[in-house]
């Protein structure tokens, strides 16, 4: 499914990828992708949002990890333009890995000073107004739904740059492909998106509390949802 929607539009794609004024564009074209996905992979998108979120606002969106369906199914649901930043690896996928040279950020985990520079281009993002999705896990836990460790960046960064922090719940993708499989299983696929968190007044020394707040969030609703028992 994906490379029936790449190949023919792949040349679009690649204007569109030219210059950074073209990217939100590219993200359009990326939000086709992902409902050409999901459509046609007989999946049902079903978005809560708890607060409508606004229009000019910093937002860092912080979602559990737990499929390879994750990036297309933030992408299809949430509004604007904004960029992931997740695992180098991603950079390597055929045809879709042009997002993560171009429009997202890549992070080297491996290299704390690769790690730095990829987050100071992340603020540099978001105080030129993109909004920004990090998956706080890093990585699919291999015991997804259950959730793995927050690391801090997203965290720090959010206060840092006076973001607004909005948690997210993907309550059925492991269900729908499981990490490590190639078929998708046709069904629901909720998603909630949480309230967002001012961080206004805080400093560095509140970002361990914010991870373990958000961690609670997504927590609780997963086991509220009944994927944890």
């Amino acid at each position: 499914m994906v490379a029936l929607f790449f190949l023919p539009t792949y040349p679009l794609l690649l204007l569109l990828v030219i210059h950074p004024r073209l990217y939100p564009l590219a993200h359009l074209y990326r939000r086709a992708w992902a409902w050409f996905l999901i459509i046609f992979c007989f999946l049902r998108p079903k978005v809560v949002f708890e607060r409508k979120l606004k229009k000019g606002h910093k937002y860092i969106f912080v979602p559990n990890h737990s499929s390879y369906l994750d990036i297309a199914s933030t992408t299809a649901v949430l509004p604007g333009t904004f960029s992931f930043m997740a695992k180098k690896e991603l950079r390597d996928i055929p045809l879709f890995g042009i997002f993560f040279r171009t429009i997202d950020i890549p992070v080297n985990r491996q290299s704390t000073t690769a790690s730095h520079k990829a987050f100071i281009e992340a603020g540099k993002l978001l105080a030129s107004g993109r909004n920004l999705l990090i998956f706080p896990e890093g990585t699919i836990p291999s015991h997804t739904p259950q959730l793995g460790r927050f690391k801090i960046g997203a965290f720090r960064l959010a206060i840092e740059q006076g973001a607004e922090l909005v948690p997210m719940t993907i309550l059925d993708n492991h269900r729908r492909l499981p990490d490590g499989s190639f078929t998708a299983t046709p069904g629901k696929m909720r998603i909630t998106v949480h309230r967002p968190i001012p961080t206004a007044g805080m400093n560095a020394d509140d970002a361990e509390e914010l991870k373990d707040r958000v961690y609670r969030i997504i927590e609780e609703e997963l086991t509220h949802k009944g994927v944890l028992t």
